[in-house]
């Protein structure tokens, strides 16, 4: 979908791709203005489809398409999908910060399926902590897989401003959540994303594969239990938030999937685990072109993390 736009300075718009299995989505925007209140405009969601793992191709499908906004270096981003990456939970090296990301790929040969020169690994740190423990979340990518797409990206703008998983492209969209709540985010047959949110912000992430097929459940399935396991992972991420990490205890799940059938998976989360159940609402700026399904959720998120660095760097100015 796209809303004709003009737009007057190119070096204000953001380009987000995001890698899924079978798909690469596109939203353009442009920044917004100096106030940091002020929404971003957005002027391009789409996808393409994705052919034995050509997600290159895809990239270059969706720029061919939209090709007048790729026009004076915007800044690009690129997100991944938890099918192309690991997120893995480990014990800080004892390095200096601007050594850890180089250490990792040592740290992590024997905890990812990839080989140490395969890997390209960057880390975020844990918000919340069991006692004494300094841990890390690191993310770890496929040198291989990535290679052809970044070379793609960087035919497109020199202005590359990063690679983002999934995990953390969605977290500013969920920044409005205020109590202890379990964030249950899933597309297409994407793993699941559980995630705990506290003062809207991450606190718990967890990559559940057993959720595949979560938003492909029909009615009937439904009807027959088919939400069961969610409600088991919905548990088990409080049960660590709460008993764990000795946090506050989780007072409601909130919903991110392109389910139709609502009504009959929020009935089924509040019999087994007594919780209110709500579904996600999309950004006000997002509403007329979103994909409505939150498939689009990791690059609308991108272009508001986009956004947060751009201001930061200015203030840094």
């Amino acid at each position: 979908m796209i809303r004709l736009w003009r737009a007057k300075h190119n070096n204000r718009l953001v380009l987000t791709y995001a890698l899924a299995t079978n798909s690469v989505s596109l939203a353009i925007a442009e920044f917004a203005s100096s106030d940091p209140a002020h929404s971003p405009a957005l002027i391009v969601s789409d996808y393409a489809e994705v052919t034995a793992g050509n997600w290159a191709e895809a990239i270059q499908q969706l720029t061919n398409k939209y090709a007048r906004y790729s026009k004076g270096n915007p800044a690009v981003v690129l997100v991944l999908a938890p099918s192309l990456y690991q997120s893995v939970q480990l014990e800080r090296p004892n390095l200096p910060p601007e050594e850890v990301s180089q250490a990792l790929r040592y740290n992590l040969r024997d905890l990812v399926s990839l080989q140490p020169g395969d890997i390209i690994a960057d880390y975020y740190d844990v918000p919340v902590q069991m006692p004494g423990q300094d841990k890390l979340n690191a993310i770890v990518a496929d040198r291989k897989v990535l290679e052809p797409v970044l070379s793609v990206l960087h035919e497109i703008s020199d202005n590359i401003v990063g690679i983002i998983s999934e995990e953390q492209a969605i977290a500013p969209l969920f920044q409005h959540v205020a109590e202890a709540s379990v964030v249950a985010y899933q597309h297409g047959q994407e793993p699941a994303l559980l995630q705990v949110y506290l003062n809207g912000q991450m606190q718990v992430n967890r990559v559940v594969r057993n959720l595949e097929q979560l938003s492909q459940l029909t009615a009937d399935e439904i009807d027959l239990g088919g939400a069961s396991p969610l409600s088991v992972e919905v548990q088990r991420s409080a049960d660590y938030f709460e008993r764990q990490l000795r946090q506050r205890p989780v007072s409601n799940v909130v919903l991110a999937v392109g389910l139709k059938h609502r009504a009959g998976v929020q009935k089924q989360l509040s019999e087994d685990l007594g919780l209110e159940a709500s579904w996600i609402d999309y950004p006000e700026w997002a509403q007329e072109l979103g994909a409505g399904d939150c498939s689009d959720f990791p690059v609308l998120g991108a272009i508001l993390l986009t956004q947060a660095l751009r201001e930061a760097k200015q203030v840094a100015a």
